[in-house]
């Protein structure tokens, strides 16, 4: 056992020193601490909306104070009280563009004039500060009373009675489509790189030709599991430290909008959906450990890893894109067989699951056949690995895979 915490503590010790596992580290961090400032930093090197600046031309001066009083949208020039004084401040640059409010009888209408199309926002609020005057106008000449002005404006109440329970909105389908996507992105690149890290490990060994050596004196069991322990050590590293990041976030900025937000979306599934994403998400990225292990014991030295990896890696990536699919058209045919592929079901299901696209028999199904590939993996790679760490050969992939097996009966 001394040996077994030996090896363990040298490959866990080495893999978090360096400049690698570092960037890995941090390099998420800055890229969503990057994501919500981005709309700030937008919002600060715009200088924000300033308001526009025109002109009013009306008989009736409430309505150039009520547009004047509007300082948030607009600055009006009180000087310009003509459409000729209007036309040429426009020409000569000194404002935006000039209203001009026509008012016959009951009827009131208006015309922005510019030199550039104006936005649906200056618009809208030129359109709410005129109505708001005539409405004023209105209530005066009606002998309108407030009471009556209240019961006439106050809007009709309408429910979102959903039909049942298990079912998202279009807002909260689309909310968690994005949420999927970056999951399973997070996923696939934990994939990747921990899968080549193992590998590497065992292959780099393997090139030196001192796996002889160390065989002499650790069984061969041992090695592996004291590698994997520590590669596994790593990872819980790595996931701890994002889940700490992720606490501090959550209780810093629990009052914000966006927190908030986050929250009252996670609020809408049982509680044992969270335990269930991670199961998929940890017996997912041990299944591609299990099998880099297998891969990296069969290289014969660590410049061929990439190409033993090839298979496991298009693997990954079909699992990847089919919960992109999956995010899109949770109930396709392809998408449904693929979740139940021990391979494909970590991002597939998952994706599935969280869009409430499966019900919980589905859900467990898929789970008992990625546990059940998981302890056929360990089994195969504890059994594979006494041969293949003392098989050197380059006949590629699945010939050496095929005089791994043999290797395997004989013993």
């Amino acid at each position: 056992m001394s040996k077994f915490w030996v090896i363990t503590s040298q490959v866990y010790k080495r893999r978090v020193k360096t400049k690698s596992f570092l960037i890995s580290l941090l390099l998420p961090l800055l890229i969503g601490a990057a994501i919500f400032a981005l709309p700030k930093i937008v919002d600060y090197f715009g200088g924000g909306d300033e308001p526009t600046k025109i002109a009013v031309i009306a008989e009736n001066p409430a309505f150039s104070m009520a547009i004047a009083a509007d300082k948030a949208n607009f600055k009006v020039d009180k000087k310009i009280d003509t459409e000729k004084k209007a036309k040429k401040a426009l020409t000569d640059g000194d404002i935006e563009g000039f209203v001009t409010v026509t008012q016959l009888g009951n009827e009131v209408s208006a015309v922005y004039t510019s030199q550039e199309t104006a936005g649906n926002s200056l618009i809208t609020a030129l359109q709410s500060d005129i109505t708001t005057v005539t409405l004023q106008e209105k209530i005066k000449e009606y002998n309108i009373t407030e009471k009556q002005l209240a019961s006439l404006t106050t809007p009709v109440p309408v429910k979102n009675e959903l039909l049942s329970n298990d079912q998202l909105t279009n807002s909260q389908k689309e909310a968690m489509s994005a949420a999927i996507l970056m999951l399973t992105l997070v996923i696939f690149i934990f994939v990747m790189s921990y899968a080549s890290i193992v590998a590497a490990e065992i292959a780099n060994e393997k090139g030196t030709r001192i796996m002889e050596i160390i065989l002499s004196s650790v069984s061969s069991t041992t090695h592996l599991m004291a590698k994997l322990t520590a590669i596994l050590l790593m990872l819980l590293t790595q996931i701890a430290f994002y889940g700490l990041c992720i606490a501090v976030v959550m209780i810093g900025g629990k009052n914000t909008e966006m927190i908030q937000g986050i929250l009252d979306q996670l609020a809408q599934f049982p509680t044992y959906y969270l335990i269930l994403n991670i199961l998929f998400v940890v017996l997912g990225l041990l299944l591609y450990i299990l099998l880099s292990a297998i891969i990296g014991s069969m290289a014969p030295n660590v410049e061929t890893v990439s190409q033993f990896m090839y298979p496991m890696t298009m693997f990954a990536i079909v699992g990847y894109w089919g919960s992109i699919a999956a995010a899109n058209a949770p109930n396709n045919m392809l998408v449904v067989i693929g979740s139940y592929v021990p391979t494909f079901s970590p991002m597939m299901m998952l994706a599935r699951m969280d869009l409430l696209a499966v019900d919980a028999t589905g859900i467990f199904i898929s789970l008992g056949i990625l546990v059940l590939t998981n302890a056929l993996a360990f089994w195969l790679a504890i059994r594979l690995y006494r041969g293949n760490v003392l098989l050197y050969t380059n006949d590629g992939l699945f010939k050496t895979w095929k005089t791994s097996l043999k290797y395997a009966k004989r013993d």
